[in-house]
């Protein structure tokens, strides 16, 4: 069955804001007097917020929220960016009439300032956030709702994410599953996960696209 919806992660798939989260983190650890260690905490990047805070720093997890929201407040603008490529293939995307979506761990707020400074809220249908479900990643809660409001069957639909918690959630929710390779996660920890495609650049996920979409054969590496 062709595919006729691709439902995107956000940080670190269609935005570049790796070197945000970092230094969020990093002011939030110094702030409170957590150690840094080896970076860990980045290996958390997919999971929702409040998660994070509740396991590094337990009964101050409120504290921690506030502090990273008010240096992400501060900083957005200056660091946010879309990926060279992600505008290009969500464009094609939609002259070819596909339904767009996004499914993120992060709040709402957030995510709309995230489309808003990178300039690609204009393509997205639907955006899903962790204060739209129940159940966060792995969970498939997130994709199935998306899919539930663009009225879209599994077998229809590509979830593509840049971290192990994005390639689980796709198969949670029986979606085809493409890894990217620029995000935070290893190409061999993504791989590890089992995704259905694996690319390396925006024009290997735009041609991959387009494939799928039209049902022509898939390209090669």
């Amino acid at each position: 069955m062709p595919i006729t919806t691709v439902l995107f992660d956000l940080d670190g798939t269609l935005i570049d804001s790796i070197p945000l989260i970092k230094l969020s983190f990093q002011h939030v650890f110094e702030e409170m007097g957590i150690p840094w260690g080896n970076g860990e905490v980045l290996k958390t990047i997919g999971l929702p917020l409040r998660d994070v805070a509740a396991f590094y720093a337990g009964e101050r997890a409120a504290e921690f929220l506030e502090i990273y929201a008010e240096f992400q407040r501060k900083n957005q603008k200056r660091l946010l960016k879309p990926y060279p490529g992600a505008e290009e293939t969500l464009s094609n995307l939609q002259k070819m009439g596909c339904r767009i979506g996004v499914v993120t761990s992060k709040r709402r707020g957030p995510t709309q300032d995230g489309l808003s400074l990178t300039g690609l809220e204009r393509y997205p249908e639907v955006v899903v956030t962790v204060e739209d479900i129940k159940r966060p990643k792995p969970d498939p809660d997130g994709i199935l709702v998306a899919l539930e409001l663009l009225q879209a069957l599994p077998e229809e639909a590509v979830y593509i994410g840049d971290s192990v918690y994005d390639i689980l959630t796709g198969k949670n929710a029986g979606v085809t599953t493409v890894a990217v390779a620029w995000g935070i996660a290893t190409e061999q920890e993504l791989k590890e996960k089992g995704p259905d495609f694996f690319v390396r650049s925006w024009d290997q996920l735009n041609r991959l696209c387009t494939a799928l979409l039209t049902g022509e054969e898939i390209p090669a590496g």
